[in-house]
């Protein structure tokens, strides 16, 4: 006795975007300079992981 599948494809619709929608523009919080490094933080930015992220540059800078 054989058994028969059903193939399903996936449909996938894109949404459209609200006309009246403006823009993502990303704002610097901070910015770090260290000999040829430049270190941008944005606002927004999870806090924590951007003091770890300036750790691991200071401390590999050099």
């Amino acid at each position: 006795m054989e058994e028969k599948h059903d193939i399903v494809t996936p449909v996938f619709k894109t949404k459209e975007a609200p006309v009246n929608k403006s823009a993502f523009i990303p704002r610097p919080a901070v910015t770090m300079k260290l000999e040829n490094i430049q270190l941008t933080f944005f606002k927004g930015a999870n806090p924590s992981l951007a003091a770890e992220i300036a750790k691991v540059v200071v401390r590999y800078a050099h």
